[in-house]
């Protein structure tokens, strides 16, 4: 076999650089590198956050919001251990970190309607998500619990919290406007019950720069519903807002004095009022309390009816209690009052030890029922003077309350006076006076009516006759002073001719006289009428003649 000759040889040597196909596989694992540095750098802090419930929240899915902005997401839901509880993990955006501390606070936004409005419409559309509201801080929690509702304020508004102690919620709710002068300055944030479980806590927020209005010495009173009041002026009604009406509210002012009080610092504490009238009324501390003992109907005499003394009021009916003396079987109904003692200043020195009270009593003071309104017929205590009172004192009992004289309504006496008025009147003997009177003017009228007085007129007209007949022949011989008779007597003659045309049968003198003498005999007969039914009937003078 021949073997070519002349090949030419080759020659291998060494790599000089990186192959073009390494160059990809670099590229990719710098751009990997990359994006889990930047995964690393960028991954925001992993909390919890504790709920009662998770409804409509899923892993993945279920966005954090902060104003509407998405600054995390829902990694996990989960039950506690007890089950009672959802646990949340929730990754957030690293920018949110410096914001994450033991003031945040979170909420589920879902769609929801209270007193105060509609809220969370938006996630009809959008889903529900979680919303929270970062706030200043020390601590970096990774656990917080969420709250059950939207906080009604949150932490970037500007304003002043106050809180109110009122002895009872009436129709308050979360949300519930605050009004000064009627403008709206701010709204109730949260409620509950003090710790002593005899008053409500009520914490309210006052918008900037309204908390500048806020002073120690405002007051707060709930103006919810409408005041309705009945005065001698008529009736007003007042309404603060319809918003009120519906979920309530809250107003407030600093009265005008001569001392400006201070403004309020936050968290201070005031005093929920459950109206203005109740503020006008000027409270006094100083209490007293007295029983008293009526002898008579207690009916509209009420709880918290007030005691006056003229026309102030000076305390409040606190019991009105039905005891029965097991001895006797004797029933009372005793009155406990309270008196603000204080309520009545004194002028000049008083020595020491006196008790003012004891020494009005001594001089007149007593208590009595009077009525308030003659329509719902609502009674009331009134203290006042009474003239020539019997001497009284006031009677102090071992374990018992003191006893504060009274005397009866004036309705009573009124009552009492009538009762004696009708006695008396049975006593009257009017059937006797009826039957003497009747007899009275039967005679008068028999005397007017009988022919022997129509005889006597005639007689009387014959004896003028026969002295005229006298004078004239006497006039034939005496002096003219006998004419003078004469025209005198002629003159009486016409007088009592007169008098007998007037009064005779055909006269209307007559006719006058019989119809009153029959009138009298009518009222007469009417008069024993009226006592007859008086006397089977003695109540008719107060109450009037039954229909029947």
């Amino acid at each position: 076999m021949i073997e070519p000759t002349n090949l030419p040889t080759s020659h291998t040597g060494k790599a000089s650089g990186i192959s073009l196909v390494w160059i990809i596989p670099l590229v990719a694992f710098i751009v990997g590198g990359w994006l889990v540095y930047k995964s690393i750098n960028e991954k925001g802090p992993l909390i919890t956050v504790e709920f009662k419930a998770a409804e409509g929240l899923e892993a993945g899915k279920t966005r954090v919001k902060y104003k509407e902005v998405e600054v995390g997401k829902v990694k996990r839901v989960q039950l506690n251990d007890d089950l009672s509880k959802v646990i949340v993990s929730l990754e957030m955006g690293r920018f949110m970190e410096d914001h994450l501390n033991e003031n945040t606070r979170f909420w589920i936004v879902s769609p929801r309607i209270s007193n105060s409005g509609v809220s969370g419409l938006s996630t009809l559309i959008s889903g529900i998500h979680i919303a929270m509201d970062p706030d200043s801080g020390e601590q970096s929690p990774e656990h917080f619990i969420g709250l059950d509702q939207a906080p009604e304020i949150d932490s970037s508004t500007q304003g002043m919290r106050f809180t109110l102690h009122a002895e009872t919620l009436g129709s308050l709710d979360t949300g519930a406007p605050v009004y000064y002068r009627k403008l709206e300055v701010g709204e109730v944030i949260q409620y509950e019950l003090n710790e002593n479980g005899q008053s409500v806590d009520v914490e309210i927020f006052i918008n900037e720069p309204y908390d500048k209005l806020v002073r120690t010495n405002s007051r707060f009173w709930n103006t919810s519903g409408f005041n309705v009041n009945l005065s001698a002026d008529g009736i007003t009604a007042h309404l603060e807002s319809l918003t009120s009406l519906i979920s309530g509210g809250i107003a407030f002012d600093t009265p005008l004095g001569l001392e400006i009080g201070e403004l309020a610092k936050e968290n201070d504490t005031f005093s929920l009022h459950a109206s203005l009238a109740v503020i006008d009324e000027q409270p006094y501390e100083i209490k007293k309390y007295y029983v008293l003992n009526f002898d008579t109907s207690l009916r509209g005499l009420s709880k918290g009816a007030p005691v006056e003394f003229s026309g102030i009021k000076v305390g409040e009916v606190l019991d009105i209690s039905l005891i029965m003396d097991a001895e006797s079987l004797q029933v009372k109904t005793p009155v406990l009052i309270g008196l603000h003692t204080d309520r009545i200043d004194t002028q000049g020195k008083v020595a020491e030890g006196t008790n003012v009270t004891e020494e009005l009593v001594s001089h007149g003071l007593r208590a009595q029922l009077k009525s308030g309104n003659l329509l719902t017929g609502q009674l009331y205590v009134e203290l006042e003077f009474v003239k020539d009172a019997p001497k009284q004192a006031i009677v102090y009992r071992d374990g018992s309350y003191a006893e504060f004289p009274t005397v009866p309504a004036a309705f009573d006496k009124i009552t009492r006076n009538i009762t004696d008025l009708l006695d008396k009147a049975g006593q009257i003997p009017l059937l006797e006076m009826t039957d003497d009177l009747r007899q009275t003017i039967k005679g008068l009228k028999q005397i007017v009516a009988s022919n022997q007085s129509k005889q006597s007129m005639q007689d009387l007209a014959r004896i003028l006759g026969d002295v005229k007949s006298i004078t004239q022949q006497l006039d034939k011989s005496m002096s003219p002073m006998t004419t003078k008779i004469g025209n005198s007597l002629v003159q009486l003659e016409k007088t009592l001719s007169t008098v007998d045309n007037a009064i005779g049968e055909d006269s209307a003198l007559y006719y006058d006289l019989v119809q009153l003498i029959d009138e009298m005999s009518s009222a007469a007969k009417s008069f024993e009428i009226l006592t007859d039914f008086l006397e089977r009937h003695p109540n008719a003078l107060l109450l009037g003649k039954p229909d029947n």
